[in-house]
């Protein structure tokens, strides 16, 4: 179900760089709210000006951010961490998890590099890193299942994949995780802030997210998700003053990590950041993931209808099931994807040469209108 006009216009009116832009790239990154702009400039001035007199205004608005980011996940925020991007948290969990030769992996051959490089990392030791096939944009639990073997120790997969939209079966993946007794790890950034996710429901056991796309936030910012029974089966890689459970005792050496998953952040964090993410975190949660999440999938069939009417191809996953907020559709015959975007772009519309074709990627601040905006350029392209 679409927003109603009162409320799409409340939500533009928070994001001053779309009355320049029709914005459909989403997927890649999204511009700021102005309340986001905000929080972060003021606590530019209260370091310019008082230094570092008003910390624990800061400290109080991590703690609210990370408040948020446990309830947008499904988790408690003692599970939850900040981290600069997704790569982080992927890598914390591939280089963190206690791995023999001969131990395998399981990742699929449509993921974004993030989650695969720090996976592939790990061939030096002899661990065996399994790729799932994909059939039609999709990867299905059927065809993880065929990787799955005795020695398969974790899954890492994307909850949306960049390239395709196809939305993965995450429930039944983490079934398929707890009868199997393998470890469980998702990217979800391309979800996250978009559609619901409950990461204790779908037995998913670590997350990573960066807060740049689908979460509003700026550059640098990101969240990671930690199953508090998990918490020690990853080693501490990266470790500093901050790791410790009582890291303010400067002079007292006692290395005793903490007991949650603040002890991934090893020391002084982006402060700025992390609070411009906790207000973008905000306004989502604020609007409700859910409600959002129809609104995405409302314009995403709204914009197929009158794409197919067109004689234009989707080449993403449209099955109700396998629907997200991004899609694909073909460039028309005699251009190229990224001629096609460029053109686009000429236009201020913002899209990306993506799977194969054109990758469209609205959010909760965009409208139908919108949707005709693009169909209009790409007559007159």
């Amino acid at each position: 179900m679409l927003f109603t006009e009162k409320q799409s216009e409340t939500v533009r009116s928070r994001f001053p760089a779309l009355s320049g832009m029709v914005f459909l790239n989403s997927a890649g990154l999204t511009p700021i709210p102005s309340s986001c702009r905000d929080v972060m400039v003021e606590m530019t001035q209260d370091l310019c000006s008082f230094a570092y007199l008003k910390a624990a205004n800061w400290e109080k608005s991590v703690t609210k951010a990370r408040q948020t980011a446990a309830a947008i996940t499904g988790c408690s925020p003692e599970e939850m961490a900040f981290v600069k991007n997704t790569s982080t948290g992927v890598s914390i969990v591939a280089s963190g998890l206690r791995l023999a030769p001969g131990d395998e992996v399981i990742i699929n051959d449509l993921e974004f590099p993030s989650n695969v490089y720090p996976w592939l990392n790990l061939e030096r030791k002899g661990v065996v890193i399994r790729k799932a096939k994909s059939s039609g944009g999709k990867v299905s639990p059927d065809a993880i299942a065929e990787q799955v073997t005795s020695r398969t120790k974790a899954l890492a997969i994307s909850s949306i994949q960049y390239a395709t939209g196809h939305r993965t079966d995450l429930a039944a993946l983490g079934q398929m995780a707890r009868e199997k007794g393998f470890l469980f790890f998702v990217d979800a950034i391309q979800s996250m802030g978009a559609f619901p996710m409950d990461v204790k429901k779908f037995g998913i056991h670590f997350l990573s997210a960066g807060g740049f796309k689908w979460l509003c936030g700026p550059v640098g910012s990101g969240i990671f998700y930690c199953d508090k029974e998990k918490l020690e089966d990853l080693d501490l890689l990266v470790t500093g003053w901050n790791t410790v459970e009582n890291p303010i005792l400067y002079h007292v050496i006692d290395y005793k990590p903490k007991k949650n998953a603040q002890r991934f952040e090893e020391a002084s964090g982006d402060y700025i950041g992390i609070c411009g993410l906790g207000e973008s975190m905000e306004i989502l949660h604020s609007a409700g993931i859910d409600q959002i999440g129809e609104h995405i999938l409302a314009l995403t069939d709204y914009l197929e209808e009158r794409l197919l009417s067109k004689g234009f191809q989707i080449l993403s996953p449209r099955e109700q099931a396998d629907k997200s907020g991004i899609m694909v559709f073909a460039a028309p015959s005699g251009s190229t994807p990224e001629d096609m975007c460029k053109k686009l772009e000429e236009k201020k519309i913002l899209t990306a040469p993506r799977g194969g074709g054109i990758r469209v990627s609205p959010h909760f601040f965009n409208t139908t209108e919108e949707m005709d905006q693009l169909l209009t350029a790409l007559e007159e392209i």
